[in-house]
């Protein structure tokens, strides 16, 4: 009997039905083997072993992708929170504002990272601790920038309306009643006479120099008036004694040197008596 020149009797077998279980009974290479050659090349798969791996890799990636998805303009303010919840601190205080700018007056810094408010502020924008990084330090050099103009604006109106009050004795009673105020007024309370307006601070140094005169001679800065004797003092001798201790750095700077400075504002207090009787006798 001659040879069958076909021995395949079935030359186009059907191939065999995929199934789940089929795919899910895949294991390893046997499951890799099925899947494109530079799928199973990428870092994700290298731990993807069966079908089941596969599919909670992909459900996995396709929920992480909706939650990045931003928001469109028909969003709701309750879904741009959730959106910007995933990268905003907690709390407004979890945001960390540098101490120092460069280029920022220290002081305005202060402020700033003690000013609650502000931090309030970036938490109900819900900005992220990396914008505030960014914004923040720009913000406050505008904000310094803006200070800084204003006074200089500031100094040049009180320059000239201080020009126009005391004419060609602006210096002398600005500089003699600034160094009465810094003994008459607190330490603590100091501070304060930077933050007056030109008109403000013009105003006050007119009466502080107004006062100086009437209560501690005609005019004890500049030397002037005379008057009669009294017990051996008269009025140029306590305007004399006067203009020294006003001349010595420790009593014109409370600071400098705090136990001279009580002694000679102790003298300056004699002083004045006299001189307070004197006048009433005169």
């Amino acid at each position: 009997m001659p040879d069958d020149p076909n021995p395949n009797p079935n030359p186009n077998p059907t191939p065999a039905v995929i199934t789940a279980e089929s795919v899910g009974a895949l294991k390893d290479d046997g499951f890799r083997a099925i899947l494109p050659k530079d799928i199973v090349a990428k870092p994700y798969m290298k731990d993807v072993n069966t079908f089941g791996d596969f599919v909670k890799k992909f459900d996995g990636a396709q929920t992480l992708l909706g939650q990045r998805v931003t928001p469109d303009d028909k969003a709701t303010p309750e879904q741009w929170k959730e959106f910007h919840a995933k990268t905003a601190p907690a709390k407004p205080d979890d945001y960390k504002l540098p101490d120092t700018i460069e280029g920022v007056n220290p002081e305005i810094t202060k402020k700033g990272v003690e000013a609650k408010w502000l931090k309030s502020m970036f938490h109900a924008a819900a900005l992220s601790s990396h914008q505030v990084s960014v914004l923040y330090p720009q913000f406050m050099k505008m904000i310094s920038a803006a200070e800084a103009m204003d006074k200089k604006a500031g100094d040049e109106r009180f320059a000239k309306l201080s020009s126009d009050t005391f004419k060609d004795q602006k210096d002398t009673i600005i500089t003699n009643a600034k160094k009465f105020m810094a003994t008459h007024i607190a330490p603590e309370m100091q501070p304060m006479l930077n933050e007056l307006g030109e008109k403000e601070l013009t105003l006050l140094i007119a009466l502080t120099d107004g006062m100086a005169k009437k209560f501690t001679g005609e005019d004890p800065f500049r030397g002037a008036g005379g008057g009669a004797p009294a017990g051996g003092e008269n009025k140029d001798a306590l305007v004399a004694q006067m203009q020294a201790i006003q001349r010595d750095p420790a009593y014109s700077d409370p600071f400098k040197d705090r136990p001279k400075h009580a002694e000679l504002a102790a003298k300056m207090e004699v002083i004045r008596g006299k001189m307070k009787k004197l006048l009433a006798g005169a």
